[in-house]
């Protein structure tokens, strides 16, 4: 079969369009999630979109990327949430390396964030919070495992990068990843011998190892 030509004009700009994705979480309800025009067990999506970076890496990338975060959110949930509110989120290389041109964003939102007039309540019964959308409306999902199986009709990839913000924050944002590393340490320092397998430690390693793994 043919492969579909495309004028090399046009291929350069297209190498130039990336996509970014907004993991949206509040701080008492969970991840915001909006449900999809698609197909049955295509519902659920998060907020996303393409965006034409400048061409060069660093720093102007991603502030191109974090603006565009910023516009989708307000485009697809009308929520004002500026730019310097979005963190980006650093995979592992191997993670990213199967991202390819995808780039993820998170942001905490909470009541203060809501859209003041026009907005809807979400399908999961939160109140006190209201979101403005073209799409069928939102939900929200307090466990992570919860809201990646939302997302695995729509996308595997997505919901494979939200499930692996878990094993980022295990290994090397929270404090119980710093202090699993840090007994580690201790334990080799001082010649203690090794954990018992059904310990904490190794029960919480086999966490971020099952996380990473669904990318492959």
């Amino acid at each position: 079969m043919a492969s579909t030509y495309i004028d090399p004009a046009v291929r350069a700009q297209l190498a130039n369009v990336h996509d970014v994705f907004v993991i949206a979480r509040h701080e008492k309800h969970g991840y915001l999630l909006l449900l999809n025009k698609g197909a049955l067990g295509k519902e659920f999506k998060i907020p996303s979109g393409k965006f034409e970076h400048p061409g060069i890496g660093g720093d102007s990338y991603y502030k191109a990327a974090s603006n565009a975060a910023s516009c989708k959110m307000l485009v697809q949930t009308g929520l004002v949430i500026a730019p310097c509110r979005f963190n980006r989120i650093l995979f592992p290389a191997q993670v990213q390396e199967k991202l390819g041109n995808r780039v993820f964003y998170e942001v905490w939102i909470s009541d203060q964030d809501s859209v003041v007039k026009g907005g809807e309540t979400a399908l999961t019964g939160e109140q006190n919070f209201y979101v403005r959308t073209d799409y069928y409306g939102f939900t929200f999902h307090q466990d992570l495992r919860h809201a990646a199986a939302a997302l695995r009709g729509t996308s595997r990839t997505t919901a494979s990068a939200l499930l692996a913000t878990q094993a980022i924050y295990r290994e090397t944002c929270c404090l119980g990843g710093v202090i699993m590393k840090m007994g580690e340490m201790a334990r080799q320092m001082c010649g203690w011998p090794k954990f018992p397998e059904n310990h904490p430690f190794h029960r919480a390693q086999r966490g971020v190892q099952r996380s990473i793994s669904s990318f492959s």
